[in-house]
């Protein structure tokens, strides 16, 4: 990979804000889109005239970023998004869908960065995992029906952005450490962050491998190291020490624009990297071949399918509820059970 020295500290950018194209009549969705990085780009896209969702965690300031954003274009909208909770994850995609029949690019931006390490997501996962990498791989999957509908439909291709970072040329994905447990209680936030920034790339490298030949282009980018609310949870490092390493917002956002909007980014597709400030890198044959992304996909699909087929058979077991204790109710009910397993999978 590129070397860290190189991506801390990148040269001038050659790709400026100004490169960035019309983007009328495309649709974006933004997640974490209320703050940081996510907001500074939503603003871009509205100013090139594109329709922008974003998400946020907290309805208040999803509504308050909404308000602002409208001064630049009435094209904006917010859905309720926490990613640290799959019920919402799969509400957030359900109420996109419904009002729209287009998705032009997906922005997984947000995310969050060593909280405490007893914090958890509601379905029990390390929180920053099910966060980075669960949370956005369910919206993603939830929404690949429209990212393809639309590349079919248009004729073009789609984008699905993920957020990398840097990462040691060791880092590899530990299993026993996603959800909670004596091993993961021994890895400090930092080491689980890393992990997280490395499963966003290999999701990302995944997803250009299934998809890419139906009009997907799956990038992964690192953003570069930004001061944003994502160091909240950082308060044992001096702010001095981050102040040395961190850039503006401004600069920040150069990458996810390119990697969102630049016709070259058609090109990408596959094992690549975006590094600081809209620059290619290259990924570590050694890192693809110790961490195997296929095996990280299986396992993330693995947790959704689980979810899903819990939650069909909660829905069906109120219909049992609902409809007594007979024979024909308890035969209808296991039919529709068989049903939706050979659905999904």
């Amino acid at each position: 990979m590129t070397s860290i020295w190189n991506q801390y500290f990148p040269p001038k950018p050659e790709w400026s804000i100004d490169d960035v194209p019309d983007q009328s009549g495309r649709v974006f969705l933004v997640t974490g889109g209320n703050t940081g990085l996510g907001f500074a780009t939503a603003k871009v896209l509205l100013a090139r005239n594109a329709k922008v969702y974003i998400t946020s965690r907290d309805r208040d300031k999803g509504r308050r970023a909404v308000d602002e954003l409208r001064k630049i274009s009435e094209a904006i909208r917010v859905l309720h998004l926490d990613l640290s909770d799959l019920y919402s994850v799969r509400r957030a995609a359900d109420e996109f869908m419904s009002k729209e029949h287009r998705l032009h690019v997906l922005i997984n931006n947000a995310g969050v960065m060593s909280p405490p390490i007893a914090l958890l997501t509601r379905q029990k996962y390390d929180l920053q995992f099910g966060v980075n990498v669960l949370g956005h791989f369910y919206l993603t999957q939830l929404l690949l029906p429209v990212l393809l509908a639309t590349a079919k439909a248009t004729g073009q291709k789609v984008r699905v952005i993920n957020y990398s970072a840097l990462f040691g040329p060791d880092a590899r994905i530990d299993y026993t450490t996603l959800m909670d447990g004596p091993v993961r209680r021994k890895c400090s936030p930092a080491q689980l962050y890393r992990q997280s920034k490395l499963a966003n790339l290999l999701f990302a490298l995944e997803l250009a491998v299934q998809y890419g030949e139906q009009g997907i282009v799956s990038i992964a980018i690192n953003p570069g190291n930004v001061h944003t609310s994502l160091l909240r949870h950082t308060g044992a490092v001096p702010v001095s020490i981050w102040d040395m390493f961190s850039h503006s917002v401004s600069k920040g956002i150069l990458t996810p624009l390119f990697a969102a909007t630049s016709p070259k980014v058609d090109q990408l597709n596959g094992k690549q990297l975006l590094i600081p400030w809209a620059r290619l890198g290259q990924v570590p044959a050694s890192i693809l071949e110790r961490c195997a992304q296929e095996n990280l996909w299986d396992w993330l699909e693995a947790q959704t399918d689980c979810f899903q087929r819990m939650n069909h058979a909660k829905s069906d077991s109120t219909v049992f509820l609902e409809h007594g204790f007979d024979n024909v109710s308890v035969v209808s009910v296991r039919s529709k059970v068989a049903e939706n397993e050979a659905l999904l999978i």
